[in-house]
């Protein structure tokens, strides 16, 4: 089993960093890092888009996902590629889009992450049986930190550094992060429910998403932390990939360093080859107890 069934609130004074609590669910990173299988049900995602748009398409998709070692998966209905358009899709498309997908991957035992930032969606996901919810705005739209907060749910916080970094991108990340976990924190969120993602890829340079990365250590001594570089185009820009689905192995090699250097869970697009990584990774550690953190 990768996860324990919670028996108490533990404490803030006593919060272990490498715990993250997802509804009645207790994950421990320093027993082995998980991985977030991305399910994108839009049209135009950079990576994957109309790829499984249908239900019946989604769910086979999550299924091989399952199969081949994902821990969770995130639904997603508004792509956030570079350049996307702010104003998202509407409430009732993106309800269209990952609702039905929801209610059937929870239906069939599967850990649901729901990627949205609209809050009424947050409300229908918690309710429909998610365990998770991730919004890359950090929960800033109007309602969204109290939607969140009133629901049992994990919560991954993202920063997208649409501000000025003047004083360096991990300090940047690391104080918005707190203060949007201060937020949560006011509302009397348990913060063991608290994940944090650095953003890669959000309004960041190459050199800055690769230092976010570097210091998972740092990030991860507050808050579980979430690392999802799966294929982007800081990958690209290393490798000289242009192609997307080229950036595979650079995208392994990122998350499982990753992991190595602190992150307990990886977002990615290619599950069976991040689980073969993490796998020898965690052999490594086997056998040099101390030498691999």
């Amino acid at each position: 089993m990768i996860f324990e069934t919670a028996t108490r609130k533990t404490d803030t004074m006593e919060r272990n960093p490498r715990i993250w609590r997802c509804l009645d669910e207790r994950y421990d990173f320093d027993r082995r890092p998980l991985i977030m299988g991305i399910l994108n049900v839009t049209p135009d995602s950079f990576s994957d888009g109309g790829t499984h748009n249908a239900p019946e398409d989604a769910v086979a998709h999550a299924r091989r996902m399952r199969a081949e070692g994902a821990d969770i998966v995130d639904v997603g209905g508004e792509s956030t590629r570079p350049g996307f358009d702010e104003t998202g899709v509407t409430l009732e498309e993106e309800r269209r889009r990952v609702m039905p997908v929801v209610r059937a991957l929870v239906a069939e035992g599967f850990v649901v992450s729901v990627d949205t930032s609209k809050p009424e969606l947050m409300r229908e996901a918690a309710e429909a049986g998610a365990a998770i919810l991730n919004d890359i705005r950090g929960f800033e739209l109007p309602g969204a930190l109290e939607a969140a907060a009133a629901t049992k749910c994990g919560l991954v916080v993202m920063h997208r550094s649409l501000e000025v970094i003047e004083s360096g991108a991990v300090e940047t990340v690391e104080r918005y992060l707190e203060a949007r976990t201060e937020a949560f924190r006011a509302l009397g969120v348990d913060e063991e429910r608290i994940c944090w993602d650095p953003g890669v890829g959000f309004g960041k340079t190459v050199e800055e998403n690769i230092a976010l990365m570097a210091h998972s250590r740092r990030l991860s001594a507050h808050h579980p932390l979430m690392v999802a570089c799966s294929r982007k185009s800081s990958i690209g820009a290393v490798t000289g990939e242009k192609v997307p689905t080229d950036r595979v192995p650079g995208s392994v090699a990122a998350a499982m360093l990753a992991v190595e250097a602190g992150a307990g869970v990886a977002r990615v697009h290619d599950v069976r080859e991040t689980r073969q990584a993490f796998q020898v990774l965690e052999a490594f550690r086997r056998a040099a107890p101390g030498a691999f953190a």
